[in-house]
């Protein structure tokens, strides 16, 4: 048993690192815990995540398998009466990122703030502390936006914000920004401008090509101050418990048990690893702990429910010869259009100078050595998944359930969307580009009934993975944490990352979640 920490932070990712800085900053005693390695702080060690224009996809990632589509449960008497999940649909490589600075370290680099409707959906659902005019603050000590210093954007910030200028984008870029123009997509200067529908230049968490993420923007200003300690390669187990009362962490450490204890705990592994952490501690709907052999300590029935990504349609294509080429920012042009000619609810991206060895299930699979793509992302998707573990033993893997595909309308809605990005792909400066196109021909986006089936059954997800123990007041029977991210009926317990977000943000996640981390580490600790 080691001497008492005031806050222990499980998970060094978006969310973990800037809760640890902040806290470290204003002096308290903290351990940052982290499942995976750490990152070298000596500029001139080769350090692939430093790499911007590509995700990071092997190496430091979570090994997870996400069944897209199933929801089936059924049960087996294995030991003391374990609960098992039945995958449906097939599995789908779930990367998460598990490295100091966690996703934000492999992710595509993507800056994207939320938009004002999101917040009124948080606030609609019992937390009145997130609406938009309390959240902006935070995102402005977040960013550094040289673009648009000043105002509604943030100057001093960690993590800088940047977007490509039209005279440097590569041509298909181009071709892809004016075909959403002739569309009649108005040109949107600022994507995190608060205006929802619009194409513009996707802002990037970037300096020149290089990746700014928490380990670097937060952690590294005070690696050296005595009152933190960052501890790689130990994985959190569960909970310590003294009645409803959290008393620090069990986790593996060179294959042994340690104990350590802390006047408070901070959950932050994630939408997948902070419910399975709740889960193996008695925490979550008391069946489901019961069934698992763990004894049930508070009944939350919200725990690893509510499970939210963004289900996307990729339509593939080979570029000329000597079109694309490696190294290039990958996401730089992007629009947000309606389905139904009322809010923006689909982000349509060119995915441009694309390596097929970075994509999962892709390389080898054509020959092609680079790829260009457009790609459909439903931003408020009504499909719901959920997190569950196979058994307690810590070592397993969670299962992960997305549900994509379960409800119509989310079906109908991509299937719009396709036929958005079929026609930029088919314009004419855009085709003269292009020498193949993988699967899609104009026959199957024609015809509704083909469109849909083909919809449900390639639709992947964004590994944006929010909600699985979402924030709400005590009277909702499925929240997990109040507003101020307290986990419900247990003290000393928060759980700060994008799994208690209540409903989806529309844009890619990162941002948002280092964010919520800003406003809640702002309250810890006084």
């Amino acid at each position: 048993m080691s001497a008492e920490w005031e806050h222990v932070i499980v998970g060094a990712g978006s969310a973990g690192a800037v809760v640890a800085a902040r806290l470290a900053a204003r002096g308290h005693r903290v351990l940052l815990v982290e499942a995976g390695v750490d990152q070298p702080v000596d500029r001139e060690v080769v350090n692939p995540l430093r790499d911007g224009t590509r995700l990071i996809l092997e190496g430091f990632n979570w090994d997870y398998q996400a069944n897209l589509r199933g929801r089936a449960r059924e049960h087996a008497t294995v030991g003391a009466g374990v609960a098992r999940s039945r995958a449906l649909w097939g599995r789908f490589p779930y990367r998460l990122g598990k490295v100091v600075g966690g996703s934000s370290a492999v992710n595509g680099a993507v800056a994207m703030r939320a938009l004002p409707g999101d917040f009124a959906d948080w606030v609609a659902m019992g937390n009145p502390e997130w609406s938009w005019d309390r959240v902006l603050p935070f995102y402005k000590m977040v960013e550094r936006d040289t673009d648009f210093p000043g105002g509604d954007h943030g100057v001093r910030g960690p993590i800088p914000i940047r977007r490509p200028r039209r005279d440097q984008l590569h041509e298909l870029d181009l071709a892809f920004w004016d075909e959403c123009r002739r569309m009649g997509v108005p040109d949107l200067p600022d994507l995190n401008a608060g205006v929802d529908v619009g194409v513009g230049a996707v802002p990037a968490n970037t300096v020149g090509t290089e990746r700014v993420d928490t380990a670097s923007g937060y952690l590294a200003p005070v690696r050296d101050l005595p009152n933190l300690e960052i501890r790689t390669g130990c994985r959190v187990t569960r909970l310590l418990l003294d009645g409803r009362r959290v008393t620090g962490v069990e986790l593996l450490q060179d294959n042994r048990t340690v104990r350590v204890t802390a006047r408070n705990v901070v959950l932050s592994a994630g939408a997948v690893g902070s419910p399975a952490v709740l889960l193996r501690s008695g925490i979550g709907p008391a069946d489901t702990c019961a069934d698992l052999g763990v004894t049930p300590v508070v009944d939350l029935p919200g725990v690893g429910e509510n499970l939210v990504d963004h289900p996307s349609v990729v339509i593939w294509a080979k570029p000329r010869d000597g079109l694309c080429r490696p190294g290039i920012p990958w996401r730089q042009v992007a629009a947000r259009v309606s389905s139904d000619g009322q809010a923006a609810d689909l982000q349509v991206w060119l995915l441009n100078n694309v390596e097929t060895a970075t994509i999962p299930g892709f390389v080898n699979r054509l020959g092609w050595p680079m790829v260009v793509g457009i790609s459909v992302m439903l931003l408020r998707p009504a499909s719901r998944g959920r997190v569950l573990l196979p058994d307690a033993d810590p070592g397993a893997s969670p299962v992960i359930e997305l549900g994509f595909g379960s409800v119509d309308d989310d079906v109908d809605r991509l299937a719009h969307g396709v036929r958005t990005a079929w026609r930029i792909l088919r314009s004419e400066r855009f085709a003269a580009r292009l020498t193949e196109v993988q699967l899609w021909n104009d026959a199957m986006v024609a015809d509704d009934t083909v469109l849909r089936s083909a919809v449900r059954n390639v639709m992947s997800p964004g590994w944006h993975a929010i909600g699985s123990a979402r924030m709400g007041p005590a009277s909702d029977p499925m929240s997990v944490v109040d507003q101020r991210c307290r986990v419900h009926g247990i003290g000393n317990l928060r759980v700060v990352d994008a799994s208690v977000f209540p409903t989806m943000p529309s844009a890619p996640t990162n941002l948002t979640t280092i964010m919520l981390a800003e406003k809640i580490a702002g309250g810890l600790g006084e």
